[in-house]
């Protein structure tokens, strides 16, 4: 059975952490914690944890020194919808999965600096640890900001929604004269620690020249990297209260982008480093190619793309289509024709190793596809079919040099990386939503696979083996820019960082210390949404089912049983003209095998491509489809490893070998052929936004 965290809203959260965790757990019960009654979970498995180092002293109020103190006012809609309960399928539900997610995303803030996320997370420590650094600022470039309104329209969880105010009061607060986003370096201790130089070094000045590093006195420092997510981040605010502020502050950054970037007519481009206030990049800057460009560069299309769709601003669009340009046929990052190519740094980091020195086509798996995703967004936006058959072609070539079958895509793509980045899966689960919505292909059973497999055991939903494993370990301190407390609690929903084919918690303390980098878990919950979001689509009075997952819509219901019964109902609530279910791709199209019946009577249906076309409904009708899930066992070999895959449906039930720090595919439960039926609470949002 899914073991899923149910956590109540909490004003009190960040000021007693304690009572925080100690409700939390009341509210998972015994199927979470076996042993809870005789010994507390920070003591489960048979170590011990030291708790005078678990619970950290409060450090005090930082005092962040923003590069602007007055910002205007704005207050945050509430996240209106219908609620009801329901009882349905003990399946995957997204929605389920997207509170988890919202656990995480407000749980690792730190309180006593306006929230600001700890991006990293260890749990090959004793006690496992959250830490703080320059990297930090994840929580704008790679969207966690972005991710949290998503998914609270999804859900309507208002679970530790004091912090969505503060993240966006801090947002305007890092908004410049100029119209860029500053990161504060004063105030904030750690501001210094592992600062990324390629994106803030050279810093580059007022008049055009340049440092060659980041000097400690600077104060503030931004590049185009600290914008890209913000463009996103802000249109979604706009979208749901429509106040000026957001619009004024993205057309203000904008105009200074434009301003910054180097045209060369039909593409466009920024170089790299870091600026201040009204800082230039000098005419000898050199365009930057590889990663480094398309980190700098590439990004910042979606963020353009997605506030053009919103409001048809053009000049977003214009500064979109050269960036386009410039990735596809200048950055040297992928060939024309699709396939990936290294870039700089990366055959500089991974050669050693990986022995790829004759090696072209590879590189950095979430680099690349962050790039096409944002492309991706500004080619469907503009109806740019070349740029669509671009990212179609690239994403095939990622398909084929991965373990697509259960969509696990290195950090790496070098012949055997072990390691899966889960920024990597959610690029590519999201181009396949997004080129099959474009009309660019079918990829709904990638979807589907992904989904029902890495995607989601990447996500935690039990701790309890984060303190197993960190309590065979010995006493670590805990530093300044560390916190102990109570990290495997607050971690619940957040996404692995680098996992294995079957561990979440891969232990190699000279290479990779850590268990999660939060970027991860920004994507994965933007594509949490996704997912979401189109499971169904109604147009027109017609209902089409695309993925077979449990969701709750204002026209109708879906309750999967997949993987236990092949078999979908589909509760009416409207009047619909056709209901449409599409089939699994191990389902024969036109096979004898498929059945549909409407209120217990068999009922006649086409097929339309793989879709049945079940007829007209009306309200109260429960339409349902059964069709045979076969079990089979398949091998594949990732990172130089053998692995038997135990697969029912799409989806693994079982891997071997196992995992041995924080096993993955333990689903064995999904071998039996009826599904047990669970309560949940259902909210269909009053206005969903497209996205």
């Amino acid at each position: 059975m899914e073991i899923v965290f149910v956590f109540q809203s909490q004003e009190e959260v960040f000021m007693d952490r304690r009572k925080f965790v100690k409700k939390s757990l009341a509210a998972v019960g015994a199927t979470l914690l076996p042993q809870a009654g005789a010994r507390s979970l920070a003591h489960a498995g048979g170590g011990s944890l030291d708790e005078a180092a678990t619970v950290q002293t409060p450090q005090g109020k930082l005092n962040i020194e923003y590069i602007r103190t007055e910002i205007p006012h704005f207050e945050i809609p509430a996240y209106r919808g219908h609620r009801f309960q329901d009882t349905v399928p003990d399946t995957l539900d997204i929605a389920e999965r997207s509170k988890l997610c919202i656990h995480a995303l407000t749980s690792i803030t730190d309180p006593n600096a306006d929230m600001e996320v700890y991006w990293l997370a260890s749990f090959n420590r004793n006690p496992p640890v959250m830490q703080h650094d320059f990297n930090d600022w994840v929580a704008n470039v790679e969207g966690l900001k972005e991710a949290l309104p998503l998914l609270r329209i999804a859900t309507g969880s208002s679970e530790n929604d004091h912090v969505d105010p503060i993240w966006m009061q801090t947002a305007l607060k890092e908004i410049g004269p100029d119209g860029m986003v500053y990161i504060p370096m004063k105030g904030r201790p750690w501001s210094h620690m592992s600062l990324p130089k390629s994106y803030v070094t050279p810093f580059w000045k007022t008049d055009g020249t340049s440092t060659p590093s980041l000097d400690p006195d600077v104060a503030q420092v931004t590049d185009t990297a600290a914008c890209q997510r913000m463009l996103g981040t802000m249109t979604l605010y706009y979208l749901r209260d429509r106040n000026p502020i957001w619009k004024a502050a993205m057309e203000k950054m904008i105009t200074r982008l434009t301003a910054l970037a180097v045209d060369k007519g039909d593409y466009a481009y920024w170089p790299r480093g870091g600026l201040e206030p009204f800082g230039s990049f000098g005419t000898y800057a050199p365009m930057p190619t590889g990663f480094r460009g398309e980190e700098t560069n590439g990004r910042m299309i979606m963020g353009l793309a997605q506030y053009y769709k919103a409001t048809g601003y053009d000049p977003a669009r214009v500064l979109a289509g050269k960036l386009a340009n410039y990735i596809q046929f200048h950055a040297g990052y992928y060939q024309p024709d699709g396939p990936w190519l290294f870039g700089d740094p990366e055959r500089e980091w991974w050669t050693s190793r990986w022995h790829i020195e004759h090696i072209t086509n590879g590189g950095h798996g979430h680099g690349h596809g962050i790039g096409l995703l944002s492309t991706l967004e500004y080619a469907a936006a503009v109806g740019d079919q070349q740029l669509l058959q671009f990212v179609r072609a690239s994403y095939e070539w990622a398909k084929a040099n991965s373990a697509s079958m259960i969509g696990f895509f290195p950090e790496a793509f070098v012949p055997d990386y072990p390691r899966c980045e889960s920024d990597t899966i959610a690029d590519m689960l999201s181009i396949a939503i997004k080129l099959t919505l474009a009309g660019a292909g079918d990829y709904w059973d990638d979807a589907d696979r992904w989904t029902r497999n890495h995607f989601s055991e990447s996500q935690i939903v039990d701790p309890s083996w984060i303190y197993r494993a960190a309590s065979k370990l010995p006493p670590t301190p805990v530093a300044f820019n560390e916190t102990a407390d109570h990290v495997p609690e607050r971690s619940v929903g957040a996404f692995a960082g680098w996992s294995a084919p079957n561990d979440f918690n891969i232990y190699d303390a000279k290479d990779f210390p850590h268990s999660i980098q939060h970027c991860c878990t920004g994507n994965m919950g933007r594509t949490l949404y996704y997912i979401w979001e189109h499971i169904v689509h109604h147009d027109q009075g017609g209902l089409r089912v695309n993925l077979l997952l449990n969701r709750a819509s204002e026209w109708a219901d879906v309750h999967s049983h997949i993987p236990y019964q092949g078999k979908v109902e589909v509760k009416v609530k409207t009047p619909l003209r056709t209901v449409l279910v599409r089939m699994p791709e191990w389902v024969v199209e036109k096979g004898q095998e498929v059945t549909a019946e409407s209120n217990g009577r068999q009922v006649n249906f086409h097929w339309e491509g793989r879709y049945l076309n079940l007829g007209s409904a009306k309200p109260g009708d429960v339409v349902s489809v059964s069709f045979p899930i076969p079990r089979r066992q398949a091998k594949v070999t990732i990172g130089a490893v053998d692995y038997t895959l135990d697969i029912k449906g799409n989806t693994v039930i079982n891997i071997d070998p196992p995992g041995q720090n924080g096993p993955l595919y333990q689903r064995t439960y999904y071998a039996a052929n009826k599904a047990p039926m669970r309560k949940v609470e259902r909210f269909i949002p009053n206005d969903p936004i497209v996205w």
